[in-house]
């Protein structure tokens, strides 16, 4: 009885003997973080009462460069991430996206305008394919070709974009076989269906209320047609200007201490120059002033960088539209209503749409001031910590024994 009673207790004395140990550790960690707090807030913000000038003097000559580092260092850090994403957003993805759905459409178009030419035999055969197919065409290698020098592509989909550049030169080569034979209603049916399943996996047949048919989609082993691959060019692309559009953990950590950084800044400034008027009779610290309007431009840039991100965001769903509601359709309608007004989900209207939003989402005067932020900050911090060593030694030397005050 005595044995399973111990067995019993066993358990429970672990449990206490575990529970003591985390409190221990639980009170251990509250009192490091106490003391870290008490540090931080003695060289970030001391009082000026109950300190000597020599301390007080020691103690804003840590602080407040050191802050004006850490603020103008965050800011500057999650500023420039925020307008590199914006550029790169308009020089390099939303240009490729556009180029990528005008070569899918401009296929598609030119291979509605080879079906139809060529149902036409012998009048084909004499004078050819339609400007509309040759000017199509052009168009489509011409946006592959932007796309590749965008710079917006990694190296595994440029190579992927040269077999796609590839493939539409052998495709072009079997419209022309197609036309060569365009009185043989056998050998042109046969190379028009060879050159149309190069373009799509799944084909569809042209109809007179359709005669510029879509793709459907194919993935997997089976996406291996021509507009397969341009797709899933335009959808991991996509997913980039997405990420680069969302808030980023790095940019939210770097303006939180960016943010308290310049707040506690501002008020050991304030703070610094009361101190010098109740102590040294110093009415002005023209250094300390001019160390302290950097600070009228954090306004202006957070105003700028909330508008670029509110720019980024609205041109996910744009980059939506463009994989997804472009369509040959909409662009014949584009094209033959020139007057009509824009087309919604024509491409130039898209294109024009992200161009405009990107364009209203910033401060254009604040356009290449990025990479100065940073520096201005180690200026801020130069100007301060010299000023209060200037003062300090001044202080040192007036008040050593002896000294002529």
């Amino acid at each position: 009885m005595a044995r399973q009673e111990s067995r019993r207790l066993a358990p429970d004395g672990r449990s206490r003997a575990v529970a003591q140990d985390t409190l221990r550790l639980t009170r251990a960690v509250a009192a490091v973080t106490a003391e870290l707090v008490r540090r931080v807030h003695r060289y970030a913000w001391p009082s000026a009462g109950g300190h000597r000038n020599r301390a007080y003097l020691r103690d804003r000559l840590v602080a407040l460069p050191l802050l004006a580092v850490v603020a103008f260092g965050a800011l500057g850090w999650a500023y420039a991430g925020v307008r590199g994403d914006s550029a790169y957003i308009r020089e390099r993805a939303a240009p490729a996206l556009v180029d990528l759905a005008d070569a899918r459409v401009s296929l598609l178009i030119a291979q509605g305008e080879a079906e139809r030419n060529l149902a036409e035999g012998r009048a084909a055969e004499l004078s050819g394919l339609s400007e509309r197919y040759r000017t199509r065409i052009a168009r489509a290698t011409q946006s592959l070709n932007q796309v590749t020098r965008s710079g917006a592509l990694t190296v595994a989909e440029e190579q992927e974009l040269r077999v796609v550049s590839a493939l539409v030169v052998d495709y072009t080569g079997w419209i022309g076989r197609a036309q060569g034979h365009a009185t043989d209603p056998v050998l042109r049916d046969a190379e028009l269906t060879y050159a149309r399943s190069m373009l799509c996996s799944q084909p569809v047949a042209a109809t007179g209320r359709n005669p510029y048919p879509a793709c459907p989609a194919a993935t997997g082993s089976a996406a291996t047609s021509i507009v397969d691959r341009v797709t899933g060019l335009e959808g991991r692309l996509r997913a980039r200007l997405a990420s680069r559009a969302a808030w980023g953990a790095g940019t939210i950590t770097a303006a939180v201490i960016a943010v308290l950084a310049l707040a506690l800044l501002a008020a050991g400034l304030w703070r610094t120059v009361s101190f010098l008027r109740r102590r040294f009779r110093i009415r002005l610290s023209i250094p300390l002033a001019a160390a302290a309007l950097p600070l009228l431009a954090v306004p202006f840039l957070t105003v700028d960088a909330l508008l670029a991100l509110d720019a980024q965001h609205g041109t996910v769903p744009v980059a939506d539209a463009l994989a997804e509601k472009t369509s040959p359709r909409t662009e014949t309608a584009a094209e033959e209503s020139p007057f009509a007004g824009p087309e919604p989900q024509a491409i130039e209207t898209l294109r024009a749409r992200i161009d405009e939003g990107l364009a209203d989402g910033r401060l254009a005067f604040l356009d290449g001031i990025a990479p100065f932020v940073f520096p201005a900050g180690l200026g801020v911090a130069a100007v301060i910590a010299g000023t209060l060593h200037a003062y300090r030694r001044e202080y040192l030397v007036v008040a050593r024994p002896g000294a002529v005050a």
